[in-house]
């Protein structure tokens, strides 16, 4: 009587326990809120809605660039429009956010697994006078989650440092995009004065080849040899002004800013004084020789392959036998109570994480070949837009030079058709000719600009060594 006396006392206490570990479970648990999709666009309705102020220091900006202020009144310089467009690209917030989840994931790695509790209840289906039901509590906890602990935490902490480094690698791209922009976005608005410039002159003479030939002065086919030139002319404004169109709107984008707002530029008149020789061969060799350890994405390269190293750590580890263990309270039917460990143990005769294993070298060499291909890439883009800088440069300085005497030449030949020294066609020829030269040498102009930016994008020059993220 005593024996089930003691044995009804101790269900209060067990069933105590119990709610205690569920209020303790319940009330360590998340709690879900839905959080609807924004579907608006999220651009800036004006260029002061932009966010203008941040720590530099944090972005990958040349020390040089770390200046107090942005003047949004008087047009954005080149600078200006880099550092906007690093704190305000929606490429860039969306990339962020893959830091925040690579962040999770390892903070997910980090945590200790939960111990595992059994509860079972035996109710005898035979009849006697000492039987009852039978009850059995467990507590234990799987220590090969303990023994993998350190390699998968290793592995989600390389995967972040990798998150990092991509991100750090778009930041850079975008700031180096938003430079060549602003820089073609120039180039772009000169060709446009120039070309319309052509046109005006093209159609003026036209106009009075008109009218001569309306009081018989002049022949068809002369208005004929004014109307080709002029048309050509009209036809090079509306593309150049679709081509400016289309770098304002990518721009736009890059900055977060609706196209409707007006964007202002401030530069200097010719940008073809920021024009620089191309490097020295030896300058350019060595900064070539450092682009794995300068460009970020081949930074996360690496960190990627190491933390593939740990995962499979991980895959061997769990080839040896999962095990758990714990200890059991228990009563069995006929009232009598008994404590004891126990071990389970999962046996591997047949798949030994074969499967696992496998898949984790597999991975681990194509990220290997992966980072040699992108190092390979990256070497020769770098080296090919080197040698194209050379050649347009040379081709720049030979164009530049004679220049001058061709616009001599054109004023020369105008006042020679005036005076009727000349024939329209050997004016129009000429003037057509000193035009595409004058067009000629502002592409030139960009696509040196261009080029010079290219390069330090994929060298890493101007970009500060990437530091050591710390989680």
């Amino acid at each position: 009587m005593q024996e089930r006396m003691a044995g009804q006392s101790n269900r209060p206490r067990h069933g105590v326990a119990i709610a205690c570990l569920l209020a303790m479970t319940l009330g360590s648990c998340a709690i879900y809120h839905p959080q609807p999709l924004d579907k608006s666009r999220g651009l800036a309705s004006s260029i002061h809605s932009l966010h203008a102020s941040a720590d530099q220091s944090a972005l990958p900006m040349p020390k040089a660039w770390n200046q107090q202020s942005i003047d949004l009144k008087h047009g954005l310089s080149e600078t200006e429009t880099a550092v906007l467009a690093v704190l305000n690209s929606p490429r860039l917030e969306a990339a962020r956010a893959e830091l925040t989840e690579a962040k999770a994931s390892l903070y997910a790695a980090g945590l200790l697994p939960d111990p595992q509790a059994q509860i079972s209840l035996d109710y005898p289906t035979s009849k006697g006078p000492n039987l009852s039901r039978g009850e059995s509590f467990g507590l234990g906890i799987d220590l090969q989650k303990l023994l993998t602990l350190g390699a998968r935490r290793d592995a989600a902490s390389e995967r972040v440092q990798a998150t990092y480094l991509n991100i750090l690698w778009q930041e850079w791209q975008v700031v180096q995009q938003a430079r060549m922009l602003w820089r073609r976005a120039l180039i772009q608005q000169q060709q446009i004065t120039l070309l319309q410039d052509q046109f005006q002159q093209a159609r003026s003479t036209w106009q009075e080849i008109r009218k001569a030939l309306a009081l018989g002065n002049s022949t068809l086919d002369q208005e004929g040899l004014a109307l080709a030139p002029m048309m050509s002319a009209q036809a090079a404004v509306k593309e150049a002004l679709r081509q400016f169109n289309a770098t304002m709107h990518d721009l736009h984008l890059l900055l977060g800013l609706d196209p409707s707002v007006p964007l202002v530029l401030s530069g200097p008149k010719d940008l073809s004084s920021q024009i620089q020789p191309p490097m020295r061969e030896n300058v350019l060799q060595s900064r070539l020789d450092a682009i794995a350890q300068r460009r970020p994405d081949l930074l996360a390269l690496q960190a990627g392959y190491a933390s593939q190293e740990n995962t499979v750590r991980v895959q061997i580890l769990e080839q040896f036998p999962s095990f758990s263990v714990g200890i059991n309270r228990s009563r069995d039917t006929s009232g009598i109570w008994t404590t004891g460990p126990f071990i389970n143990l999962n046996l591997p005769i047949f798949n030994r994480n074969k499967g696992g294993i496998a898949v984790a070298r597999a991975t681990r060499m194509r990220l290997r070949q992966e980072y040699r291909y992108g190092l390979a890439s990256a070497y020769v883009q770098a080296s090919k837009i080197a040698k194209d800088q050379q050649i347009a440069y040379s081709e720049w300085l030979a164009l530049s030079k004679r220049m001058p005497k061709l616009e001599e030449t054109e004023i020369q030949l105008s006042n020679a058709l005036t005076s009727g020294e000349i024939d329209l066609l050997a004016f129009t020829t000429l003037r057509t000719a000193y035009f595409s030269q004058k067009m000629k040498v502002l592409l030139l102009d960009q696509e040196l600009l261009e080029q010079e930016v290219a390069i330090e994008t994929l060298t890493g020059t101007l970009l500060p060594s990437p530091h050591e993220a710390h989680f």
